[in-house]
C-alpha cells in the first residue's frame, strides 16, 4: 500500500513537502495535480480568511494508498466534510470509521494535535471538503476544562457526526465545479463560510464540550469497540460499560455522548443500522425479512422505521437488486 505522509497548516507552505513526496505539480500554491501512477484528480487549498482555510479533494485513486496527516502544535481544527460516492476509511486513535456520502458519518471533527489515517477508495471519486478553522473561532463551543489560561497537550478533541441535509446542498454546489474554473476561488469562498456558518449554529446550542483526557478516550474506545463488534447481541446495558470503561455510569455516559454526540444505546443503534446498510448493498441476503432477521428485530415496520431514521433511505431503497 502506498503510504503518504503530510501536515496541515493555515497557510499553504505545507504542500510543498506532500507534492515533492508524490511527484505531483503545485499550481499557484493551491492545487496539487494528482500524478498518473496514482490515478487522477488533485486537491486544491485556498486562504478564506484570517484563521480559516479549506482543502478540497477531488480524487479517483487507482491503488490503496494509506494517507497519515501528523499532528502539529499549530491551534486549529479540521472538519472533514465527506461526500465521496463511496465509503472512504478514517482512523484515529486505533479506532477506524467509514465515512462518506452514502454513510450514516460523514462529518469529522479533529483537533489539529492528533493525527489521523485517511484509506481513500479505490477507483472511486473521494470528494470532501476540510474547513481548517482557528480554535479562537471555534472555542465557544468546545472550551477546555482544566481552566482559563491553562493548556494540557494530553486533552484533545474529536468526533464524528452525519452531514445535515443543508450542508450537502450547500457542498454539492462546489461538486460539479473543476479546480480549473476561472471562478472556483468564489465559489470555494463561498462555500466555506457557509459550511462554517452551518456547523456553527448547528454546534452552537450544545453544551460546553470539554477536551478528553487520552487515558479516557482509550477507554470510551474499548466500549465503543465492544459496541461495534456486538451489534448483532442484545444492548449489554450502561453498568456493564461504564464498568468496562472504568467510570461512573453518570461520568460515562457524559463522556459518551461528548465523545460521539449520541448516548451509548443511540449509537449501538447507529451501528446497527451502518452494518444493516452494508447487509443490504452486499446481496449477500435477497430479501429484508433476512436481514432484519440477522439484526435481531422481528417487526419489520420498526426495523424500517429505525432504518430510515438514522440512514434517510427505507431498507427496500438499499437492498441490492439481482
Amino acid at each position: 500500500m502506498k503510504e503518504i505522509n503530510h501536515t496541515y497548516s493555515l497557510k499553504p507552505d505545507w504542500q510543498f513537502a506532500i507534492a515533492a513526496q508524490i511527484g505531483a505539480p503545485l499550481i499557484d500554491n493551491k492545487w496539487i495535480v494528482q500524478p498518473e501512477n496514482l490515478g487522477a484528480g488533485g486537491s486544491y487549498f485556498l486562504e478564506v480568511a484570517p484563521g480559516l482555510s479549506v482543502v478540497v479533494l477531488d480524487l479517483v485513486f487507482n491503488q490503496p494508498v494509506r494517507i497519515r496527516r501528523d499532528r502539529s502544535e499549530e491551534d486549529f481544527y479540521i472538519i472533514h466534510y465527506d461526500f465521496s460516492d463511496e465509503m472512504n476509511v478514517m482512523k484515529i486513535n486505533d479506532e477506524k470509521h467509514k465515512i462518506g456520502y452514502r454513510s450514516i458519518l460523514g462529518l469529522g471533527v479533529i483537533d489539529n494535535r492528533i493525527s489521523n489515517v485517511f484509506e481513500p477508495v479505490v477507483g472511486e471519486r473521494v470528494f470532501a471538503i476540510r474547513l481548517l478553522v482557528a480554535k479562537k473561532i471555534l472555542d465557544f463551543p468546545m472550551k477546555s476544562g482544566t481552566g482559563k489560561g491553562k493548556k494540557n497537550p494530553e486533552k484533545t478533541l474529536y468526533f464524528y457526526d452525519h452531514v445535515d441535509s443543508k450542508s450537502k446542498v450547500i457542498m454539492h454546489r462546489i461538486k460539479n465545479k473543476t479546480f480549473s474554473d476561472p471562478a472556483y476561488d468564489l465559489y470555494l469562498r463561498g462555500v466555506a463560510f457557509k459550511l462554517l456558518a452551518k456547523f456553527m449554529d448547528r454546534y452552537a446550542n450544545l453544551k460546553t464540550i470539554n477536551r478528553i483526557t487520552e487515558s479516557d478516550i482509550k477507554a470510551l474506545s474499548v466500549t465503543k469497540e465492544y459496541l461495534m463488534n456486538n451489534v448483532l447481541e442484545p444492548f449489554p446495558g450502561l453498568d456493564f460499560l461504564s464498568d468496562m470503561a472504568g467510570m461512573s455510569v453518570s461520568k460515562y455516559k457524559a463522556l459518551f455522548k461528548e465523545v460521539y454526540l449520541d448516548a451509548p444505546n443511540k449509537f449501538y443503534i447507529r451501528e446497527k443500522m451502518l452494518l444493516a446498510q452494508e447487509l443490504l448493498k452486499s446481496g449477500a441476503h435477497t430479501t429484508l425479512s433476512a436481514v432484519m432477521l440477522t439484526l435481531g428485530y422481528n417487526r419489520l415496520n420498526y426495523f424500517a422505521a429505525q432504518y430510515h431514521r438514522y440512514t434517510g433511505n427505507h431498507p427496500s431503497d438499499d437492498l441490492k437488486k439481482e
